[in-house]
């Protein structure tokens, strides 16, 4: 199942390393480019929505540094193609990113913090007004998401897209509760 909400999680997540994601699928043996793209958008990150030019330029840097080797297989009444495989130093880099913890993303280039805090500095802003049109959102984003996540649950969904609408719903959450204690801190300044 691939909701529109779920793809635009997914087209969010910026951190994804696609490059393990390529090392993964092809440890479980060789692929071409466009199985490797199907298995990467329907059975790892369902919600994934690549391009052709994506994975070939990313396999052509695989092979290039030694992490993925090829074969050209010839096709009657196509162009041959690549049948890509891993390669030992692959295996070994797969292992490696496997087991190294990821860094969780705290990227605090966050627009709606720039405008909490331009609206506390410049006058004539009602502050609380943009704190509550922010909360308003975030609830709106929270029940469409809720609501994909029930409906995927209730399609017998993947795993994998369940677990990334539940990411979705921990995080707006989160965003909710960090938005109350921001109200909470500019209303104690302005009480000052």
């Amino acid at each position: 199942m691939r909701s529109a909400v779920a793809r635009r999680i997914a087209e969010r997540s910026t951190k994804l390393s696609f490059k393990h994601a390529l090392l993964g699928l092809l440890a479980e043996g060789p692929l071409h480019g466009y199985e490797l793209k199907t298995a990467y958008e329907t059975q790892l990150v369902p919600a994934g929505n690549l391009n052709f030019g994506q994975v070939y330029t990313t396999l052509e840097r695989l092979n290039r540094d030694g992490l993925v080797s090829f074969e050209k297989v010839n096709q009657a009444e196509r162009p041959d193609k690549k049948v890509y495989k891993l390669t030992a130093h692959g295996r070994r880099e797969l292992k490696d990113w496997l087991t190294r913890p990821s860094t969780i993303e705290l990227d605090q280039r966050n627009s709606t913090f720039l405008k909490l805090m331009l609206a506390r500095r410049l006058g004539g802003v009602d502050l609380m007004g943009v704190l509550a049109a922010e909360r308003r959102a975030c609830f709106e984003r929270l029940h469409e998401v809720t609501r994909a996540k029930a409906q995927a649950q209730q399609a017998g969904a993947p795993l994998q897209s369940v677990l990334l609408l539940d990411l979705a719903v921990l995080t707006l959450e989160a965003f909710l509760k960090w938005l109350d204690r921001c109200e909470a801190a500019l209303k104690q300044e302005t009480n000052k």
